[in-house]
């Protein structure tokens, strides 16, 4: 089992990696000396294939034990289910010696740990992420949260989890548009980390897209390395650094309000990418030969239709309530190369047009 340590300002926690190791986990629970009194929340796909194993696993808790089931899809991450949850945890008499532990993808990570971040001021958290995205990306580094008037992630904390434990056979499950919307947060890895890790990915995405696991595994555990690394020089996205993990993530959660959370988050992200990529070119930051070659990973991901269908104005709106803006200009990520990133790049509109028309073309070939 591959151990990776996060370190942050009020602790360090492991991201630990295995193939069917699910049965370890209650006893990686106690190594990290956590309460004996648990919610698991667990997403209802997640519940359909494995809610028996999982009860197994836990069934010689000496605690309290409740099992909450939550509906799956990105509506989810709305105050109505977070209030649910709270009620839940109130009517079971649930207090701050609780370990809620969230067993899904990235929209039962970021509600849950939203809860865990405010239920009392804040109760344990740990990480159970089933989809390939919420593995290499989104239960690492503590973001969470729920989204609002149609915004997305407007409204949440940073809140660390105590132990992120990540098996990779929940994928043997996975529906393959869930797993194929993760590949667009794998490039980006590939993309702001080093020549290393891109030209792996180059020469092995089409064994991930088969499920090939020993290059799976490798494939996780070098996102979360990358990710890990990142956050601790820049936990709270203050210093600058962190702001590089949201690369294409600008136009991304626009499109995904676009479009009325029609599309896969992955999915948005390959095609926030591929904008991301045009911009760079359009404001002489990647000249025309590296951005052919950058273009080549995410242009091997395929998009759904719907991509084609999203209207420049509505995106440009969306992009205006982003909270990443700094005096009312649209601040972006963009890249020189591989690893060579810029952050707080402002755009105009024409600039952005120009990148959705080129991102549009370009996924039509």
């Amino acid at each position: 089992m591959k151990k990776i340590i996060v370190k942050t300002s009020l602790n360090s926690y492991p991201v630990l990696i295995s193939n069917s190791g699910l049965n370890k986990l209650p006893e990686k629970l106690d190594k990290q000396k956590l309460f004996k009194n648990l919610l698991i929340v667990i997403d209802e796909n997640v519940a359909r294939y494995y809610q028996s194993k999982i009860k197994s696993v836990f069934s010689s808790n000496s605690g309290k034990i409740c099992y909450y089931i939550l509906p799956s899809g990105e509506k989810t991450k709305s105050e109505i289910e977070l209030k649910k949850i709270y009620n839940f945890l109130l009517k079971n008499n649930f207090g701050r010696d609780t370990v809620l532990i969230a067993i899904g993808g990235g929209v039962t990570g970021d509600l849950a740990g939203y809860a865990a971040s405010t239920f009392m001021r804040g109760i344990q958290l740990v990480h159970v992420p089933t989809t390939f995205l919420a593995m290499i990306d989104s239960s690492i580094g503590g973001k969470t949260g729920i989204n609002f008037n149609k915004k997305k992630n407007i409204i949440g904390t940073f809140y660390q989890p105590r132990l992120v434990f990540i098996d990779t056979m929940f994928l043997s499950t996975l529906p393959l548009r869930e797993f194929n919307s993760a590949l667009g947060e794998l490039i980006k890895y590939g993309l702001i980390a080093n020549k290393d890790f891109y030209n792996f990915l180059s020469d092995n995405l089409e064994k991930v897209k088969s499920l090939n696991y020993s290059v799976i595994k490798r494939a996780v555990e070098e996102s979360v390395s990358i990710k890990a690394g990142v956050i601790q020089q820049d936990e709270f996205e203050q210093r600058g650094i962190r702001k590089i993990l949201n690369f294409g993530h600008t136009f991304a959660h626009s499109i995904e309000s676009e479009l009325g959370f029609k599309i896969k988050h992955g999915e948005a992200v390959t095609a926030g990418i591929i904008c991301s990529l045009f911009l760079s070119n359009k404001i002489r930051l990647l000249d025309k030969s590296k951005l052919k070659d950058l273009l080549r990973l995410p242009g091997s991901v395929r998009l759904p239709a719907i991509i084609n269908k999203i209207n420049n104005q509505n995106v440009f709106v969306a992009m205006c309530s982003d909270k990443k803006n700094k005096d009312n200009k649209i601040m972006f990520v963009l890249i020189s190369g591989i690893g060579n990133m810029l952050v707080d790049v402002p755009a105009n509109k024409r600039d952005i047009f120009y990148a959705l028309d080129k991102m549009n073309e370009f996924c039509l070939v």
